[in-house]
């Protein structure tokens, strides 16, 4: 028959952990009454878990040690002693064995006094020296020992998520998702602006699974901070629906107590909050001065299924003898300095007007969009008239070039 074992408590915490909170959580654990853990912790031996094979003992032992309890494991007097379900409290001390008689610390057989036990052939006070120096090993733990181990309310519990990663366990708070979602758009943004300025579909394609995946994890570990199963997660990617299910996962209070996917995570605080907020504001401000560059997003597209450059597709319909090309600009403006070097690059023919440098082209400029029906104010430079027709807010060569005067050479 294999040996049993009993757990035993003294009373005794290891140094570092709040008494207190200790008694809460092992008075969960056993589920007694306060008259009862009062007798627990009274220090005298008390036995919380009999009939443990040694597995199970020591499973039970590093349980209780996470919550700060001492308590040591014994041999059953009794080898037949079956599992008690339930703990029990205020266990008393077993009475004294006769003095001829000894009882074998390893498989429980009385005997009369000997060194060698008669059934299981053990050295009897060696085998239970060894068992009282491990108590005395287990008693005056380190107190470094003690702080290294999770604090008291992890104990049963896995740590809370980090903010950063791409694992799906624990629970994320409601200040720790708005500060993951603002990190997750403001990636987007740098993702989609780099894949404008490289046109690189690898990187913008990277970028974008990136932040799929991210942002999947943050409502899964948002749902588990509620109680949730995981998968509700899919509603935010349902239209409409989905933006409900992101307003209740940013605002909803998640549960106050440890539940099955975690410990309760502890709270960023205001200025981390603060900090999401202040990230949130430039990433709009981010999306704003990076707007103008969507523009050529069509084109690129364009240019992804055709397999030829916008400058080839432009060289290719451009006729410097019949297309007529102005250009109204601003002396201060960057994006018409950039659209002035590159019609140089390929050759082309244009005249430009500084239309804040000279009135009559601004006046004749104004006049020629109220006769096309656009707004006088908030229209982008340059603005590209080809051939007669008006192109505002800085066109690309695609749009150019479908506003001259053949299709192709030849």
């Amino acid at each position: 028959m294999n040996p049993v074992f009993n757990v035993v408590f003294f009373g005794e915490t290891l140094p570092g952990y709040d008494r207190a909170v200790a008694r809460q959580q092992l008075q969960a654990l056993l589920k007694c009454s306060p008259a009862a853990l009062e007798q627990v912790f009274s220090g005298q031996r008390v036995g919380l878990r009999k009939g443990l094979d040694a597995d199970e003992a020591r499973l039970y032992q590093l349980r209780l040690k996470g919550i700060g309890l001492i308590v040591v494991i014994e041999p059953a007097v009794q080898p037949d002693v079956a599992q008690i379900p339930a703990p029990t409290v205020a266990e008393p001390t077993p009475a004294s064995v006769p003095d001829e008689t000894v009882s074998c610390p390893k498989c429980g057989e009385q005997q009369p006094r000997r060194t060698l036990c008669r059934a299981c052939a053990t050295d009897m006070p060696r085998f239970q020296a060894a068992l009282e120096n491990a108590v005395r090993e287990v008693r005056k733990a380190p107190a470094e020992d003690a702080q290294a181990q999770p604090p008291a309310h992890d104990a049963f519990a896995e740590p809370g998520s980090r903010l950063l990663g791409l694992d799906f366990k624990g629970r994320l708070g409601r200040q720790a998702y708005f500060l993951g979602a603002t990190l997750g758009f403001a990636a987007l943004l740098l993702a989609g602006l780099l894949f404008v300025k490289t046109q690189s579909l690898i990187l913008g394609g990277l970028g974008l699974l990136l932040f799929i995946v991210y942002s999947l994890r943050l409502s899964v570990l948002r749902c588990h901070d509620l109680g949730r199963s995981g998968w509700w997660s899919l509603a935010t990617g349902i239209p409409y629906l989905g933006a409900i299910a992101g307003m209740i996962l940013t605002l909803m209070p998640g549960q106050k107590d440890d539940n099955n996917w975690g410990a309760q995570p502890r709270s960023l605080g205001w200025p981390a909050f603060a900090g999401g907020l202040a990230l949130a504001i430039a990433s709009i401000a981010g999306f704003a001065s990076m707007s103008a560059d969507l523009y050529r997003l069509p084109a690129m597209t364009r240019q992804v299924h055709s397999g030829s450059t916008p400058e080839a597709a432009f060289k290719a319909r451009y006729d410097a003898g019949r297309d007529r090309i102005l250009m109204y600009s601003l002396s201060t403006c960057g994006y018409c300095a950039e659209k002035r070097r590159l019609f140089d690059r390929l050759g082309v023919r244009y005249t430009e007007y500084m239309i804040d440098e000279d009135q009559a082209a601004e006046d004749r400029l104004t006049s020629r969009m109220r006769q096309a029906g656009m707004p006088v104010d908030a229209i982008g430079t340059p603005i590209i008239e080809v051939n007669g027709t008006l192109l505002p807010n800085n066109p690309d060569l695609d749009e150019i070039a479908r506003h001259l005067t053949r299709t192709s050479k030849g």
